[in-house]
């Protein structure tokens, strides 16, 4: 049965190490690999060529084309825009443990 699929969005202050950024990656695939999620694509929301809002309507795009259940957010993204997020695209939200950041 193929796993449920998912999709990663972090944020770090403007000025974060690309090391911090890929470690933010790498944790993000291990806690969906975890929970049992196959990961789709990540997200930075700091480091994207377009704005925050573009980046949240590819979200959005790869939710209608495909059957995402959750998304796995690390870093200290806003927590009611990703959960009004969540609840739009009826989707759960798993956090990194900061810890692991």
């Amino acid at each position: 049965m193929p796993h449920p699929l998912a999709v990663g969005l972090f944020r770090f202050d403007t000025g974060t190490s690309d090391l911090r950024r890929r470690r933010a990656r790498i944790e993000i695939a291990l806690c969906a690999g975890a929970e049992g999620y196959a990961l789709l694509d990540t997200f930075d929301l700091n480091g994207s060529l377009h704005g925050e809002e573009e980046t949240l309507q590819a979200v959005r795009a790869l939710a209608a084309r495909h059957a995402l259940h959750a998304l796995i957010v690390a870093g200290p993204v806003d927590r009611d825009g990703i959960d009004g997020l969540a609840d739009e695209l009826r989707l759960i939200t798993v956090r990194v443990p900061g810890s692991r950041l």
